[in-house]
């Protein structure tokens, strides 16, 4: 059954700008992992040793939440709602602080001729069981109301579940395993990087989501 708000599953990495050396300062794992601190962590040093600039380390996070909230707009609108812009706030901080909880450990699996394969261990939550209660819930509260209008009711419950959202989001935990996500990466301006940002994006907020693996037919 598909969930009624579906909020998650969503990394949009922006492209990175690099100036780099006369060769990589660092090799493909510390790259990647420095990208990964960046986006899930927020932890922008590892990025700023390969040379990215704060100007455009502030862009590339901007860029992230500006797509993220964008997106959790449009999917309230297509429920007929307008979710205000202090709860979005809120709603994407935090977020964005339940996946600064999760770790990783990353290594080269294989490098030659300018390209390599890395893979990253990352601990995960499940997101989508995040979502599916915190919807439940709040259409089981939803039921013991009575309103005068559909409309009053599709209100309310989006407002339960919201909040109902925000309150998981500050209680997960990160998993006791991990899970894996292969990274091809090639050197640019003279620094590794996914080969493909959107799918590195993609791949990734599958597996810290835990639906890695998952077929989603």
């Amino acid at each position: 059954m598909k969930i009624f708000f579906p909020l998650l599953l969503y990394f949009c990495l922006c492209t990175l700008l690099f100036w780099g050396c006369s060769s990589p300062k660092t090799n493909a794992a510390d790259s990647i992992k420095a990208i990964y601190d960046l986006y899930i962590l927020g932890d922008a040093s590892g990025i700023s040793a390969l040379g990215m600039t704060t100007e455009d380390i502030a862009a590339a996070q901007q860029a992230y939440d500006n797509s993220l909230k964008e997106m959790i707009r449009s999917n309230f609108a297509a429920s007929g709602q307008v979710i205000a812009e202090d709860t979005l706030e809120e709603l994407c901080a935090v977020r964005k602080e339940a996946f600064a909880k999760m770790s990783a450990s990353v290594e080269v699996r294989d490098e030659s001729d300018g390209k390599a394969t890395v893979v990253i261990h990352t601990t995960y939550f499940n997101e989508s069981a995040l979502d599916a209660d915190a919807f439940y819930q709040a259409k089981e509260e939803t039921l013991q109301m009575f309103f005068d209008a559909p409309e009053e009711q599709q209100a309310y419950l989006m407002d339960v579940y919201t909040q109902n959202l925000i309150t998981a989001y500050q209680n997960v935990s990160p998993s006791l395993d991990t899970c894996d996500v292969t990274v091809e990466c090639v050197v640019h301006n003279k620094t590794w990087v996914p080969a493909s940002m959107s799918s590195f994006g993609a791949d990734l907020a599958l597996a810290l989501t835990g639906r890695n693996g998952i077929d989603e037919s």
